[in-house]
């Protein structure tokens, strides 16, 4: 397996990002009405997969590269009472909290995870589960295409404050032959509850993911995010042969 890392990649919390479903500034798509963006998107996936069910069947074998790209991301949740004056002061309090938070959660992360032994476990788990094919098979190195796994996101993250956090691993897919013609792409995300809380604390929404994560040793969230990678791998796969019809 090659493991790739830019230089100068910053090792912390991605704290405050913005909601699911808000526009990023400058995306293109965000003039777009929703039904013509979902369609542009569906044309674009459509694409890429017929692309791949025609390559598959000839690329034979494959070895694979996995490029990390940053450090761990965290997010705790919010807090959004309401518009009223005491509301927002309380709202800020409890949001600068959730910050400072996320930043130590982050620290704590990646001072227990080493990334590279998850990667480790994700091809792992990719190597066993394709095997000989199909549509392809795998080997360690020296194949005419690559499986290139690009680490674009992963950490720790709760939907909202008291919800149960998850470790998340995301991986974006592709394939390249040897010529560098791109033939597949695709993107997997894997997720696993970040601790045990008791269920009565996830049933009324109060669980704390602070104490959570203090209750595991740095092994035991080591050996989770571990086997998120090496589901991750199992799930390439799987999508893979899906694609390739």
């Amino acid at each position: 397996m090659r493991i790739f890392a830019p230089n100068g990649v910053r090792v912390g919390a991605s704290v405050g990002r913005p909601q699911r479903g808000t526009p990023l500034v400058g995306d293109p798509m965000r003039h777009l009405s929703l039904p013509l963006a979902l369609a542009g998107a569906l044309l674009l996936g459509t694409g890429c997969h017929a692309k791949f069910k025609k390559n598959a069947p000839t690329l034979g074998q494959v070895d694979a590269q996995v490029i990390i790209n940053s450090g761990p991301s965290v997010y705790l949740g919010r807090m959004d009472s309401g518009d009223s004056l005491v509301a927002n002061i309380v709202d800020l309090a409890v949001n600068v909290s959730q910050a400072i938070n996320e930043v130590e959660v982050a620290d704590r992360i990646v001072n227990a995870v080493d990334v590279s032994r998850t990667n480790q476990a994700m091809e792992g788990g990719f190597a066993k589960t394709l095997g000989d094919g199909p549509p392809f098979a795998y080997v360690l190195d020296g194949a005419p295409a690559t499986v290139q796994m690009e680490l674009v996101d992963w950490g720790m993250t709760a939907p909202f404050i008291g919800a149960q956090a998850q470790f998340d691993y995301t991986i974006r897919v592709r394939i390249y032959k040897a010529d560098g013609e791109r033939v597949y792409s695709a993107r997997t995300q894997c997720s696993t509850g970040a601790g045990t809380p008791p269920a009565v604390s996830r049933a009324l929404g109060l669980v704390s993911n602070i104490k959570q994560l203090d209750q595991m040793s740095d092994e035991e969230i080591q050996g989770a995010f571990d086997a998120v990678g090496e589901w991750c791998g199992q799930e390439i796969v799987r999508k893979m042969r899906k694609h390739a019809g």
